[in-house]
């Protein structure tokens, strides 16, 4: 399942309703939960184990955040937008918490 998340700190409720291979794209403030230093207050890197986590390259550049920062295991996409035209019909989930 795709889950787009925009809000940062994330949800426990969030995390509850993700499946083991789920991708997870970070955008906006959410980008935070993807920094090392934020991960008590987001996620456990035992949750991380089982998502594909991406972030936008252009949220990264806004919020002044360098690649080393990032979890190990994060893909920057450069082109989030692509992922915003997606038809609801063609994604099995998406979510903003």
């Amino acid at each position: 399942m795709l889950h787009i998340i925009d809000n940062f700190p994330l949800q426990h409720s969030f995390l509850e309703n993700t499946h083991s291979g789920d991708t997870v794209i970070l955008k906006d403030n959410a980008v935070y939960a993807a920094k090392l230093e934020n991960i008590k207050e987001s996620l456990t890197e035992k949750t991380l184990a089982h998502l594909n986590l991406c972030v936008s390259k252009a949220d990264l550049l806004l919020r002044n955040i360098s690649n080393n920062e990032l979890l190990r295991g994060v893909a920057i996409l450069d082109n989030i937008n692509d992922y915003q035209d997606i038809p609801l019909d063609d994604v099995a989930c998406r979510s903003c918490n």
